[in-house]
């Protein structure tokens, strides 16, 4: 766990059933004994983050927010265990907590399919999987606070509604810092791509929404870019890597439709 920038924690080293993948959790000191969460990870990587939380002088109990970006397992399969050690809140946007509840089924991407076909060209299997990770199948889980595009989380972090990965993705802008968390908003040389990109049709529920989604983040002026799915923190000309993958994805998109 490393303070990349004052009072916002990256928390790497977090297992994916794809390890080129990988999974970067955020914790945000909010205050004195004061911290929100943004997105969990594995169960099994529960002992790894709480190692990191020991050795950083943290109380898990001090984790009083659990945000969830989306509603991805690689982002949620650890919440309902997070928030029975600590007590915390879960949030999430309203949209997404509909599913998280199970109250409706989501079909979005990945299929199972398309889930064993990346893990063989990853080198990997289903079988491998299953065995460090269970059958990620994951319990409801209930949402207590809905979350809505503008919303402000403990005075600091603004919602911003950035939905085509999945249709309640959403986004945390730090304004006064100019500090974007944007769960899978983008994604930042992963899956042996390398630069800034938007997330692939195969894992994406709305792939062209998704392109404005992150036409959207130009607005904000963003200089520095945190991502679940990330080989680096983006910590200086993220502006201009984001311009760049929104004009990347919108030629993709072109040259499809011919």
């Amino acid at each position: 766990m490393v303070e990349i920038v004052a009072k916002v924690h990256s928390i790497d080293g977090l297992d994916h059933p794809i390890p080129t993948v990988g999974m970067v959790s955020y914790l945000i000191e909010e205050g004195p004994r004061d911290y929100t969460l943004i997105d969990t990870c594995f169960t099994c990587s529960i002992p790894t983050f709480e190692s990191y939380l020991s050795n950083a002088g943290i109380d898990i109990k001090d984790i009083n927010r659990i945000v969830l970006t989306h509603l991805h397992p690689d982002h949620i399969e650890a919440a309902n265990e997070v928030k029975r050690k600590t007590g915390a809140k879960i949030y999430s946007h309203w949209i997404e907590s509909t599913y998280l509840s199970h109250e409706l089924q989501y079909n979005g991407p990945p299929d199972k399919d398309a889930f064993e076909h990346v893990l063989k060209l990853m080198g990997t299997s289903i079988d491998k999987v299953t065995k460090k990770f269970g059958n990620i199948n994951i319990g409801p889980i209930v949402t207590n606070e809905l979350l809505k595009d503008g919303d402000m989380i403990a005075n600091t972090l603004q919602v911003i509604h950035t939905p085509g990965h999945t249709p309640g993705h959403i986004s945390l802008y730090d304004r006064e810092r100019r500090i974007l968390i944007g769960g899978d908003v983008l994604f930042n040389s992963i899956l042996n791509t390398d630069g800034l990109f938007v997330p692939p049709s195969a894992v994406t529920k709305d792939w062209e929404t998704s392109i404005v989604s992150a036409r959207r983040l130009l607005n904000l002026k963003v200089e520095k870019l945190l991502l679940a799915h990330q080989s680096t923190p983006i910590l200086e000309n993220a502006q201009r890597m984001i311009e760049k993958a929104v004009s990347v994805a919108i030629t993709d998109k072109n040259a499809i439709a011919k």
